[in-house]
This record gives structure tokens, sequence and C-alpha cells, in this order.
């Protein structure tokens, strides 16, 4: 069955240890902690995580938490017997997140707060369990959706990063699945049939992540190849042409060299 496995998530597992081997994700005597959500992404991380243990260049150790944010009763029983299938420590931890989202701050744009909140309950859960990285199930779309989002709304360009290192908690996050598109993720979850949760959230379906998902998804109407485009772009600092790059000699506007979309 793990030879199976294995070969039917060669992609999954190649874009972990191109993420791994670019960004320094993994070192010998990590304990990993992955976040599941109940989504397609955390599930798919949970099972390539334990996998590519007997890949990775480095040695660590892997466990799993759900946080239960209080605003829905699901079974998750299934989630837990496909982490003891796979040999890999898994808990739920109640939390009262909801609740102080929805009753007690009555946000009228909850997704930042309740993100920050799930965010320190999860650090600090990794921590109390010994673990020095948190893994996250971030995909490629989920880069460029995020990308987008600060252009658009926040007026810069800003990401998440592939490996953040928190001061306050001592958790290093990573996000191993950033290389792996979203469809695919999607296929590999239909194909192992996971145990996929509904969102927990009434708000889920209803933000500004899927106006973006729905630019993104326009653009590559138009150019097919657009994600692979954005996220080299990503990759390349190097070849940014932004202002700041740009000569002013003789305090005049010169644009760079070389610019062919005048």
């Amino acid at each position: 069955m793990i030879f199976f496995m294995i070969e039917y998530m060669k992609k999954v597992l190649g874009c972990i240890r191109r993420a791994d081997e670019k960004y320094h994700m993994l070192a010998d005597g990590d304990k990993v902690c992955v976040g599941v959500s109940g989504g397609k992404d955390s599930l798919l991380l949970m099972r390539a995580m334990k996998l590519y243990q007997h890949f990775a260049k480095a040695k660590f150790e892997v466990c799993a938490i759900m946080l239960d944010l209080g605003l829905k009763n699901h079974d998750t029983s299934a989630i837990s017997a496909m982490a003891k299938e796979i040999g890999i420590d898994f808990e739920v931890i109640p939390t009262d997140i909801g609740k102080v989202v929805f009753e007690l701050r009555q946000e009228r744009s909850p997704c930042a707060l309740c993100a920050t909140l799930r965010r320190g309950a999860l650090n600090n859960a990794a921590k109390e369990r010994g673990c020095n990285k948190v893994a996250l199930g971030h995909n490629r779309d989920d880069v460029l959706q995020t990308l987008f989002m600060s252009l658009l709304y926040e007026g810069r360009m800003n990401t998440f990063a592939p490996v953040t290192y928190l001061s306050r908690s001592g958790v290093t996050i990573i996000r191993p699945l950033i290389f792996l598109p979203e469809w695919h993720a999607l296929s590999v979850a239909r194909r192992f049939d996971f145990p996929i949760l509904p969102p927990a959230c009434d708000v889920a379906g209803h933000t500004k992540r899927e106006e973006a998902k729905e630019l993104l998804a326009h653009l590559t109407r138009l150019v097919p190849d657009a994600q692979d485009k954005l996220l080299h772009a990503l990759e390349n600092t190097g070849t940014y042409g932004l202002w700041d790059k740009i000569k002013m000699p003789d305090s005049r506007f010169q644009m760079p060299e070389g610019d062919k979309y005048d």
C-alpha cells in the first residue's frame, strides 16, 4: 500500500523536497507539528510529511494538531483514523476562538482576528508538545492569492514566507506545499478519499480571498502558465525592475534599460 501511495504522490513529495532544499525547512532533530484544519491541503500535508520522513535528508519527528474553534460539532473520528493508519500522533484541542470572535468581539470582519487567534493557539499547543516547527498546508494558489490581496486591498507587494521564525514563541513556521498547485492537491484528496470536513465558519467562501481566487483563475484562462510565471517572479527577486531600483542620474527620471512594454 505504501509503495502505491508513494508512486501516486510523487509530485507532492517532489514539491516538498524542492521547498525543503531551497528554503532549508527541516533539520536533524526537528519535531514538526502539522496544523490540521480538516481541509484537503492540511490532510494532504499530514500524510505527505509522514511519507517524506522516508526520503528527507534530515531526520525529524512529526505529529498533528487540530483546533476545535467551538463553532460547529464536526465528527473528527475519520481524521483520527487516518492519522492512526499512517502512524502519526493526532490530537484535537478545544478552544473558545469562535465565541471570542463572533460573540465577545462581534467582529464585522472576523477573518483577521480569527487567523491571529488560531495561529497563537496552534503555536502554543505545538510548543507545549515539544515541537520547534509548525507546518501549514498553504499551496501555490494560496501564495499567489495572498499576493493579489496585498496588492489590491493593501497597496503593497507582500505574501507569506516559506519559512518564518517567530521570536516570541520560539516556533518556526514552514509551508512545505508552496510549490504544489491546488488542482493537484484536490486530485490526490479525491484519489485517496480524504475525510474532508466542511468549513467550520459560515463566513467561509465569502471573503476577499475568494475574490483573489477568481482573479487568479481569470488570469490563468488568459495566460495558461500565469501561476508558474508569477511564482517564478516571487522566487527571483534579483530580476525585479521596481521603482526602488530605477537609476536617476542628474535627478532625472530614467526607465530601466530593456523595458519592452512601453
